[in-house]
């Protein structure tokens, strides 16, 4: 008898363990991972029609068709920051400023992001576009300083347009929701089947146990 009992506790373990292993496996911490929100800069280059990410930052000299943009985005290795929602158009933007002699035509694209990465207590403003004439030879934090208001870190970093954010500089955050985050690419299918299934798999499981309870519990008798 007390060998039965014994396998009947072992039998009931390995059966908690095996629901506990494989729970585990399609269920994940949410927004366990962490990025950071700041203010992305792209260009768009005369004739071009899609964004580049400009890694040297705003200090390129301009030139005359070119078109600026600044988005407010989270990323971190698994989330790309996102572009500005409106692509670069020159055209749509300047078509109806005329030239001027020492001057230079560029389109400014401001995209102050979504809710769901803003700082507490703060609403993300407007979206913002124009068209900017500066001084030849200008870069394009110019172009930027010439339409909006700019909060600059110590090392640099853009940190507020227009007053957004109104304090931090950089911040580190939790990740969004993967199917509310900044980005350009779709979450895969599978995270979102694999999540699903979890409280089907658990009633299963959950079954599976119950069942085993009153089998062993017979034998052991």
């Amino acid at each position: 008898m007390f060998q039965s009992k014994s396998r009947f506790h072992l039998s009931f373990i390995s059966l908690l363990s095996t629901l506990f292993l494989l729970i585990s496996q399609f269920v994940s911490p949410a927004n366990a991972a962490t990025g950071y929100r700041y203010w992305g800069y792209f260009h768009a280059p005369v004739g071009a029609n899609s964004w580049t990410a400009a890694m040297t930052g705003p200090s390129v000299k301009v030139n005359d068709g070119d078109v600026e943009g600044w988005a407010f985005v989270f990323s971190n290795n698994d989330i790309p920051a996102s572009n500005p929602m409106m692509d670069p158009d020159f055209n749509a933007l300047c078509g109806e400023t005329p030239e001027a002699a020492g001057k230079v035509r560029v389109g400014l694209i401001v995209d102050f992001g979504g809710a769901n990465i803003a700082p507490s207590g703060e609403t993300p403003r407007e979206f913002f576009s124009d068209c900017v004439v500066v001084d030849k030879g200008a870069v394009g934090l110019d172009v930027l300083q010439s339409a909006l208001e700019v909060r600059a870190g110590d090392s640099g970093l853009i940190c507020g347009i227009a007053g957004y954010p109104s304090t931090e500089c950089g911040a580190e955050i939790e990740a969004p929701a993967t199917e509310e985050a900044v980005t350009t690419a779709a979450p895969a299918p599978t995270q979102e089947s694999s999540s699903s299934s979890a409280p089907i798999l658990l009633g299963v499981l959950a079954a599976m146990i119950v069942l085993g309870f009153f089998i062993n519990r017979k034998r052991s008798k």
